[in-house]
């Protein structure tokens, strides 16, 4: 098994911006994308920005997730280069070899290529996605979703529920996507109502945690510094996102050994090397 971590484009924002008191020194960051690559097929955790993001920002319902996209979070992004369909090729895959894309959650920067993949089975929590599909008008936009990527676009989605009951590895509630327990999906609501995290152990024994936006920058994580409340309100982040950071601190408290990565950690490159690198 490998794992690379693929970019679709960096933002940069003030760091005060995502990380309560930071101050406004400007931060570049990924929008980050996972791919395993196992014995038979390849496995998305995430698909980020799409090659249609031009397309899907244009409408007047969208002005406000451009606005955001282009001049707060100043994202630098070549749809003709940076989309995932057109990067795989270049590591020597090709797209349709990816056969599942966990989904974490459906705001436009994590869920922007699902229709670049339309040939994939898709897993989205259940909770996300009739929380999304039911939201109109302005709606979409304060809660960063664009119907457009996701629904009514023909595409083989699998909604699931995590199994409160369950605890494995001090994880409260998960669900064992392949059942070998190699790929637990984690629940972490709160930025999203059904943000998954994929918790991942590789046959070498190597253990990552992809969080996805339960925290944006380390800090969110290591010190549990929150998010400032604009940026909270901006997104709609529900009163679960605490007891989520919660629950992944107690997991990097207990498992020393656990790879946390965050989707925008802005240490990556350098912590750890975009694709064609690859870890085993």
């Amino acid at each position: 098994m490998k794992v690379y971590f693929l970019t679709t484009g960096f933002g940069s924002v003030p760091k005060g911006l995502f990380v309560r008191g930071a101050g406004w020194g400007k931060v570049r960051f990924p929008i980050l994308s996972v791919l395993i690559e196992r014995d038979h097929d390849l496995v998305l955790y995430d698909t980020g920005i799409g090659s249609r993001i031009k397309e899907e920002m244009h409408p007047p319902i969208c002005r406000g997730n451009q606005f955001f996209y282009s001049k707060i979070m100043r994202t630098v992004f070549d749809p003709r280069h940076d989309a995932l369909v057109h990067q795989l090729p270049r590591l020597g895959f090709h797209p349709s070899d990816v056969t599942t894309i966990i989904i974490s959650h459906l705001h436009w920067d994590h869920a922007g290529g699902m229709r670049d993949f339309s040939h994939a089975r898709f897993i989205v929590s259940r909770k996300e996605w009739e929380f999304a599909v039911q939201l109109k008008g302005m709606a979409l936009f304060k809660n960063a979703f664009i119907k457009e990527q996701f629904l009514e676009a023909g595409l083989d989605i699998q909604l699931i529920d995590m199994d409160s009951s369950s605890s494995r590895k001090n994880v409260p509630a998960s669900r064992d996507l392949l059942g070998d327990g190699s790929m637990l999906l984690m629940e972490l609501p709160g930025h999203s109502p059904g943000l998954m995290g994929l918790l991942l152990t590789m046959p070498s024994g190597r253990r990552f945690l992809f969080s996805a936006d339960t925290f944006y920058f380390p800090e969110g994580l290591e010190r549990k510094t929150p998010k400032p409340a604009l940026m909270r309100a901006m997104v709609h982040e529900g009163p679960e996102a605490e007891a989520s950071i919660e629950k992944v601190y107690t997991l990097m408290k207990s498992e020393p050994n656990l790879e946390i990565v965050g989707s925008h950690d802005y240490r990556i490159p350098g912590r750890y090397e975009l694709a064609p690198t690859f870890y085993t």
